[in-house]
């Protein structure tokens, strides 16, 4: 019986896994007028569990961020940019 209950958690622990999914978005970010606003905002971001890469672009004023979307939601990502005195687009 064990073994069966451990090779249902086994499963059950795999396909959670499974349903975890990498995706990357890009967010327009308001308020930057420097390369430190973007740096700051970028740093935020990274500091989001899940967040695997954050590319801030000054000039289209945007992060592009890469993320485990079963550990963070975009309302995760807006908060970070708002908490780093951005507003997110």
């Amino acid at each position: 019986m064990k073994k069966v209950i451990a090779g249902f958690l086994l499963a059950a622990g795999l396909s959670t896994a499974a349903l975890a999914a990498e995706k990357t978005e890009t967010i327009q970010v308001s308020g930057w007028h420097c390369g430190g606003c973007a740096a700051k905002t970028e740093s935020a971001l990274k500091d989001v569990k899940g967040v695997t890469t954050v590319l801030a672009d000054r000039n289209k004023k945007s992060v592009t961020v890469t993320y485990d979307d079963s550990k963070v939601k975009r309302a995760d990502l807006e908060k970070a940019i708002t908490d780093s005195g951005f507003s997110a687009n």
